[in-house]
């Protein structure tokens, strides 16, 4: 087991921990991660029109954080209505952090990269005394001649739902919480659990329901659905109907929220995507999902300004994370 000191990681220690796992390769790289090499070129002369960038940090998500954070970047931007193409990650680990480690992370990373079909060009990797947990962020790059906001809510129209709420929070609670968990549930519920982590991509879906007609996206992560309610609520100057008894529960999330007393519409849920959708596209919006296996629901409406539920103030992942079982 080899340990690795602060700093900015050995370039020699990169060549064999991380660049060999750079997703899916894109001919357009023209210029992509070396020793020596800050950035990255990329001919975008044959791109759609529309460049849609997102970053986001990922903490708290046990040991697939870097499945976790090319996930939540690439559906932010698929939310957006652009397919996904590069990535670049920082990778920041705490002193004591071997290159096993390190290389665990790389391959986890490449493998939420590969099954989207996205290229990794380039990011920082570094060891600091100043974390005390691994601390990743990723920048995700798409392309889309037609792009949808989250804005884009009109009065009238439907909300749909893919998948379940709190399937990102269900995987991880499962994982962060099984002693307690395990005393109470079967550990067979709780290694499927663990495996919804694999249905977080929602770039499928998303980019179906663009090419069909939606006017708005969006992925609800901290806040659950009831926080993603809000807000596209926020960003269309809308309100919206709630049906909760519409929203589809994943029966390992029914139990962990049953048994952690937490509400499953504030967990956090990556793997869901909202559509919204006039009603005379939802039909077939419904219809094609369907056809590629992605179960989707009608779980309300935006209405002119009144809202049927309150806001979302903190995660119920944070909440639990935080609190001594």
């Amino acid at each position: 087991m080899s340990f690795l000191p602060d700093g900015k990681v050995d370039s020699s220690i990169l060549l064999k921990r991380v660049f060999p796992f750079l997703g899916a390769p894109q001919k357009e790289v023209i210029v992509g991660p070396n020793v020596g090499v800050d950035a990255a070129v990329i001919d975008v002369s044959k791109f759609p029109r529309n460049m849609v960038v997102s970053q986001d940090p990922v903490t708290g998500a046990g040991e697939n954080a870097g499945f976790h954070v090319v996930n939540v970047c690439a559906n932010d931007v698929a939310s957006m209505g652009a397919k996904p193409m590069f990535f670049l990650s920082t990778i920041i680990m705490p002193k004591g952090a071997t290159e096993e480690e390190l290389e665990r992370v790389s391959k986890d990373i490449e493998r939420a990269a590969k099954e989207i079909g996205v290229s990794i060009v380039g990011g920082h990797t570094e060891i600091s005394s100043k974390v005390s947990d691994l601390i990743l962020s990723g920048t995700m790059i798409g392309f889309t001649d037609r792009y949808v906001s989250t804005s884009g809510a009109r009065e009238g129209d439907d909300i749909l739902l893919t998948k379940g709420a709190g399937i990102e929070g269900t995987a991880i609670l499962a994982e962060s919480k099984y002693s307690y968990l395990s005393k109470c549930l079967d550990t067979k519920l709780l290694k499927s659990a663990m495996g919804l982590l694999d249905q977080i991509s929602v770039v499928k879906e998303a980019l179906i329901a663009s090419s069909l007609g939606a006017v708005a996206l969006h992925d609800p992560t901290e806040g659950g659905i009831l926080g993603g309610l809000h807000e596209i609520s926020d960003a269309s100057n809308k309100g919206f109907e709630f049906y909760p008894e519409k929203v589809n529960l994943y029966p390992e999330t029914k139990s962990i929220c049953d048994a952690l007393k937490i509400n499953p519409f504030g967990l956090i849920s990556s793997g869901a995507l909202m559509i919204i959708s006039p009603k005379e596209a939802t039909e077939s919006i419904i219809a094609a999902l369907k056809k590629e296996k992605i179960p989707s629901s009608v779980i309300g409406r935006i209405t002119k300004g009144e809202r049927s539920h309150e806001r979302i103030y903190q995660d119920e992942l944070w909440r639990i994370l935080d609190t001594k079982l």
